[in-house]
C-alpha cells in the first residue's frame, strides 16, 4: 500500500504539523529541541516519540505551505542526529559565540533596558565564570563547570541547534567559554547604549562567519522522478479520503482528471510527472484547438485540470518538484466568449414552462427539481442529494439540510445550510412526496444522474434550446432576482443560496433561533407562475 503523504492537522481552528519522530533517530532525539521557523517566528519544540508545531494560520492552503517549511527544518535536524556529533574548529566556535553576541545586540538595540538590569547580568556572568555563583562554595574546577553550564549551557544548545549541530563533548566545553566571553561585550555595549552611547553596535569584524562542518544531508522526502500522472491523482484521492471528517474527491472529478491524463498522456506518448514542459503543454492546447471538436472554454477547462494535477504533483513532493513554480503557469490560456449571467438566467416564460410541465412528470427528479431549485437557488447538485431525512419542521415550518454527511458534497463550506421550504412547495405536495419515501429515510430521493436528466428534459422535451441557456443553474439567478425584487434581506438571501460571499450571512442558520428568521424571510418570495396580491403576514 503507497504510504500516506503527512498534511497538517487542525486542532480547535488551528492547523499544526504533527508527526512521528522516524524510527532511527526517535532515541537520538528525545528530549531535545529542534529550531522550527513559522512565518516571522522561531520556536523549539522538544521531541519525544512525536514532534507538534503550530502553523499558526487556519487557512489549509497556508497551512501546507508552512507544513512544507517546517518540515525541512526537522528533516534537517534528523539529519543531524543521524550524522552524529561533529567536531567544531576554532573559528567555527568562534563563529557560533558572535551569533549568540549578534542576537543580544541587535534585539535589543530599540530598547536596551536599564544599566542596573545589565550591572545584575554582567555580576552573574562573572560569578559563572570564577565559579562562584553560590557564595558558601568553594570555589574549584568543578564548581566553576557546573555554573558555567547552568548560565550558559542554554544559549550553548539555542546556537548548536539552530544550525542543527550535534558536537562533541570538547567542542561544547569550547563554545560555553566562548559564549561567556562573547556575553561580556553584550553587557558592556547595552549598558553604554542605555547610557546613551550607541557608538557600538553589533556590527564587528572580531568573529568569523559560520561554515558547516559538513555538507547538508539529502532530505529523505524527495521528488520521484519516477511519478505518473495516475500517481498523482490516485494520490490526491486517498489525501482527500483520509480521517474522520474528510472531504473525498468525488467520483467524477476523479473521472475527469483521469481522462485529461489520459488524452495528455496518448498525445505527448509519455506518463512522467517530471518531464512536462510548458512548451508541450501549450502545443498540446493548439493541437485540441485545431482538432476543432471542441469548444475554447473546454480546452481551456483540459489545461487547468492538467495544471492541477501538476501542482498536486509539486504538493506532493513538497517543492522539490518544480521547485522554480508549475511550469504550466507559464502557458497563455485560449480565449473564449463569455456568456453573460442575464443570458444564461431562465427568463419568467421559460421558468413556467418548466415548472407547468413539471406537475405532468412522473420521474421524481423531473417533477420536484425544478421545483427545488426554484424556490432555493440552489444548484442542482447539492438538491439532488437530498434523503427524506433531511427534512424536518421547526416551530410549524419545514426546512432541509444541506450538508456533507453521509457521503454528499457541497461546494464549499458555505454550502452546509438549512433551507426554508417554501409554503408553495408544501402546496404542490413535496411533503406528501417525501413522507412516501420515509420507510427509506437515508436513501437519495432522486437518481444520481438527475441533474443531467434534468438538463436533457428541460432541452428535448420542454424544448427550451436557447444556447446561452444554463437549464439548471439558471434558477439560481433567477431566484436571486426575484428574492431581491421581493424585498428579501440580502444575509438570508446569501445564507439560503449557499454564496462563498455576503460577510452578513453568518448571522443566519447558526442556531435554531435564527430557522422562523429564514421563514419569515422566503415566504417574501412570489409565485413565479402567478403574481401574489396578498402579504407576507397573510400568508
Amino acid at each position: 500500500m503507497r504510504q500516506t503523504m503527512p498534511n497538517p492537522v487542525k486542532i480547535g481552528s488551528t492547523y499544526y504539523l504533527r508527526l512521528h519522530v522516524p524510527r532511527d533517530v526517535v532515541e537520538l532525539a528525545r528530549g531535545k529541541s529542534a529550531p522550527v521557523h513559522v512565518a516571522e517566528h522561531t520556536s523549539f519544540p522538544k521531541m519525544t516519540s512525536h514532534v507538534k508545531v503550530s502553523l499558526r494560520t487556519k487557512d489549509r492552503g497556508e497551512a501546507r505551505r508552512r507544513f512544507s517549511e517546517v518540515l525541512s527544518d526537522l528533516e534537517e535536524r534528523w539529519d543531524a542526529l543521524r550524522q552524529g556529533t561533529v567536531k567544531l574548529s576554532h573559528r567555527q566556535t568562534l563563529a557560533l559565540a558572535g551569533e549568540v553576541r549578534s542576537d543580544f545586540i541587535r534585539f535589543l538595540d530599540e530598547n536596551p533596558g536599564e544599566v542596573a538590569m545589565w550591572d545584575d547580568v554582567a555580576l552573574a556572568d562573572a560569578q559563572a565564570v570564577t565559579g562562584t555563583a553560590n557564595p558558601l562554595a568553594v570555589p574549584t574546577p568543578h564548581t566553576r563547570e557546573r555554573d558555567m553550564e547552568k548560565r550558559f549551557g542554554g544559549l550553548v544548545d539555542a546556537a548548536l541547534s539552530r544550525r542543527a549541530l550535534e558536537v562533541d563533548e570538547a567542542s561544547r566545553r569550547k563554545l560555553i567559554e566562548q559564549v561567556a566571553a562573547a556575553m561580556q561585550d553584550v553587557s558592556r555595549i547595552n549598558i553604554a547604549k542605555a547610557q546613551g552611547d550607541y557608538s557600538e553596535s553589533d556590527e564587528t569584524t572580531r568573529y568569523p562567519e559560520f561554515n558547516s562542518p559538513r555538507e547538508p544531508a539529502k532530505r529523505s522526502v524527495e521528488a520521484e522522478p519516477r511519478t505518473t500522472l495516475s500517481d498523482t491523482i490516485a494520490r490526491e484521492v486517498e489525501r482527500r479520503a483520509s480521517g474522520q471528517q474528510s472531504k473525498p474527491l468525488p467520483d467524477k472529478s476523479v473521472d475527469k482528471y483521469q481522462k485529461v491524463a489520459r488524452n495528455f498522456v496518448a498525445f505527448r506518448g509519455n506518463e512522467l510527472v517530471a518531464t512536462i514542459t510548458a512548451r508541450e503543454a501549450d502545443k498540446w492546447q493548439q493541437y485540441l484547438l485545431a482538432s476543432g471538436k471542441l469548444s475554447n472554454s473546454s480546452v481551456r477547462q483540459r489545461l487547468q485540470n492538467l495544471r492541477s494535477i501538476v501542482e498536486w504533483a509539486r504538493k506532493q513532493s513538497f517543492g522539490e518538484l518544480f521547485p522554480q513554480g508549475n511550469p504550466l503557469d507559464l502557458v497563455q490560456l485560449t480565449e473564449r466568449n463569455g456568456v453573460s449571467s442575464e443570458d444564461r438566467t431562465l427568463r419568467m416564460d421559460e421558468a413556467k414552462s418548466i415548472l407547468q410541465a413539471a406537475r405532468l412528470e412522473g420521474k421524481p427528479e423531473l417533477r420536484w427539481l425544478p421545483w427545488l431549485c426554484a424556490y432555493s437557488g440552489a444548484r442542482v447538485e447539492e438538491v439532488a442529494q437530498l434523503t427524506p431525512s433531511d427534512f424536518f419542521q421547526y416551530e410549524g415550518d419545514w426546512f432541509y439540510r444541506m450538508t456533507t454527511k453521509g457521503g454528499k458534497s457541497l461546494k464549499n463550506a458555505y454550502g452546509i445550510r438549512r433551507v426554508p421550504v417554501d409554503p408553495l412547495l408544501i402546496e404542490e405536495g413535496l411533503m406528501r412526496f417525501t413522507a412516501s419515501h420515509q420507510s427509506r429515510h437515508k436513501e437519495r430521493l432522486f437518481v444520481k444522474r438527475a441533474g443531467q436528466n434534468v438538463s436533457d428534459w428541460v432541452r428535448n422535451t420542454v424544448g427550451l434550446d436557447r444556447d446561452e441557456l444554463a437549464p439548471n443553474h439558471g434558477w439560481r439567478h433567477l431566484f436571486e432576482d426575484v428574492a431581491m425584487s421581493a424585498g428579501v434581506s440580502d444575509s438570508a438571501k446569501t445564507y439560503i443560496t449557499g454564496r462563498a460571499t455576503g460577510r452578513s450571512a453568518e448571522s443566519y442558520g447558526k442556531s435554531d433561533v435564527m430557522l422562523p428568521g429564514l421563514a419569515r424571510e422566503i415566504r417574501k418570495v412570489p409565485s413565479l407562475l402567478q403574481a401574489r396580491h396578498s402579504t407576507s403576514a397573510e400568508r
